[in-house]
């Protein structure tokens, strides 16, 4: 394939960054240049809820000079994201507007997940033993000036995720009046970062322990790698982290930025991202913690050959999402059986109809995620399960699934129980037309595998689908009594037919 570029823009709370491209099958990825400019949103956002006009003139003045890079690398493909400060911003509409009109940039904000995840992913490609890692217990703890995320990994597979408003920004912005008031703001911080952290043991990490600690940051990732090179060493024991960990916290601001050649700006927030760390490596019981200074720019053109499948992912990220939504289920106690047996009726039928329904593999992995969800709002309260679940869904941080997909998910579980099919102008302000038909679609075969295992008894598990004569004809190989099945079928045959245009037709081939 021919050379390809790509320039990545990071919007972020402190710093606006921008990293160009080039990558071929042949050649590889290659990073031409790295710019970055210290724009301190997140002080305006996380101080007084908005983004103050002399912010939006200097952040436009570092975009202007990004559109001149662009153009003299002839470069057209660009992608541009924006997050918390931007996103948290109570006039965000008008500053992305601004950007639009002054520098021609179309900016997109980036929901956390998505962001978190589009840096995972570019870990696993960068970092040569991840995999190993993530089978020998692994977190991975990525802090942002507006927000930490912590992702714990276990045999392999992604086990929990959870984002605090605890950003080492956003942690300076809150305290700063009282770092006037006394002689110890390190203990002050301990304190107000610990109380956080507790909160996530008790309720998320609980007994959880793991053997690596992954830090991702530019900055500290940075001193700790400097800390290394000194000591020919790939990563810090625990003793040796704390040992830094002192010495650091005994340094003051402008020291730190001299001996590491870092701006004071930065300086300033990296004794409470060492206080964050740390102390999520005491509750983890970490053994080794490692540094990396992946960040979203990287994130983003990780995503882009993803999708384009210009390198093999070096990690199955569609099986974290499955792992986290299976978690996802069993916290809210939904029939495991029954939910397992609806996710496999599911994609059977999406097997044998996706040539003619014209869905791809990721509308096959988001009906799985839903057919696996579909159940848990009963937890919340039985007469209204398909309701609850689908707000427990758009209210739950899904590793992986953008917005718009956790979205789909959810909608695809709320209209699974209705008999009608919804018009757009029910999710007009959710979601596009196109996202609409995709819903549509998947909604319309998770009513039918919900339908063939309304009993919860299991009684149709192995099922073979043909269509033939405008029918979907589902023969169901079982020994059981299916009178209700094939009842509840005629009742949700309405809503396939209507996506479709196919009738289905439940038919019983009984074992020998």
């Amino acid at each position: 394939m021919p050379m390809q570029m790509l320039a990545a823009i990071d919007v972020g709370s402190s710093e606006v960054s921008m990293k160009i491209y080039q990558f071929s099958k042949r050649t590889g990825i290659q990073e031409l240049e790295y710019i970055r400019s210290m724009v301190e949103m997140g002080a305006d956002t996380y101080n007084t809820g908005v983004i103050s006009y002399d912010t939006v003139r200097e952040l436009c003045g570092v975009l202007k000079g990004f559109v001149e890079k662009l153009k003299e690398y002839r470069i057209e493909n660009y992608i541009a994201y924006a997050g918390s400060a931007m996103r948290e911003a109570a006039n965000r509409d008008m500053v992305l507007d601004q950007i639009r009109l002054q520098t021609g940039l179309n900016v997109q904000i980036i929901g956390n997940a998505q962001q978190r995840f589009l840096i995972l992913q570019s870990l696993a490609g960068m970092m040569k033993n991840f995999e190993e890692l993530t089978k020998e217990g692994v977190a991975v703890a990525d802090l942002s000036s507006g927000s930490l995320q912590v992702s714990i990994f276990e045999s392999g597979h992604l086990q929990v995720t959870q984002n605090l408003k605890l950003g080492s920004l956003r942690v300076r912005e809150i305290l700063a009046d009282i770092e006037q008031q006394t002689t110890s703001f390190v203990s002050v911080m301990e304190d107000y970062i610990g109380n956080e952290l507790h909160t996530l043991q008790r309720l998320v990490i609980k007994t959880r322990k793991v053997r690596h600690v992954i830090v991702i940051g530019e900055e500290i990732a940075t001193l700790l790698n400097a800390v290394n090179a000194s000591k020919n060493r790939e990563s810090f024991t625990v003793p040796q982290f704390d040992k830094f960990y002192f010495k650091l916290m005994r340094s003051r601001e402008e020291e730190i930025s001299k001996k590491y050649n870092i701006p004071y700006e930065t300086a300033t927030v990296l004794k409470p991202s060492m206080i964050i760390f740390r102390n999520l490596v005491s509750m983890l019981g970490g053994e080794i913690v490692w540094a990396s200074n992946v960040g979203l720019c990287d994130g983003i053109l990780s995503d882009d050959i993803s999708r384009k499948h210009l390198f093999k992912a070096g990690h199955d990220f569609d099986a974290d999402i499955l792992s986290i939504t299976r978690k996802m289920a069993d916290r809210y106690e939904s029939d495991t059986d029954h939910t397992r047996n609806v996710e496999q009726l599911s994609l059977t039928i999406f097997d044998s109809i996706r040539k003619i329904s014209g869905m791809d593999l990721r509308d096959r992995l988001l009906l799985q995620v839903a057919g696996i969800l579909h159940d848990s709002g009963k937890y919340v309260n039985m007469t209204h399960g398909a309701e609850n679940a689908y707000y427990l869904v758009l209210n739950t941080e899904i590793i992986g699934l953008s917005e718009a997909e956790k979205t789909i998910v959810a909608n695809v579980i709320r209209f699974n129980s209705s008999s009608e099919v919804p018009v757009y102008e029910q999710v007009a302000g959710m979601m596009t037309h196109v996202d609409y038909v995709r819903m549509l679609k998947m909604a319309a075969i998770l009513r039918l595998a919900n339908g063939m295992d309304r009993s919860h008894l299991q009684r149709i598990q192995d099922i073979r689908v043909t269509v033939k004569d405008n029918e979907l004809k589902i023969m169901a190989n079982t020994i059981y009594d299916i009178t209700l099945e094939q009842g509840l079928m005629e009742n949700r045959a309405h809503f396939f037919k209507q996506i479709f245009g196919l009738r289905p037709v439940l038919r019983q081939k009984r074992r020998a």
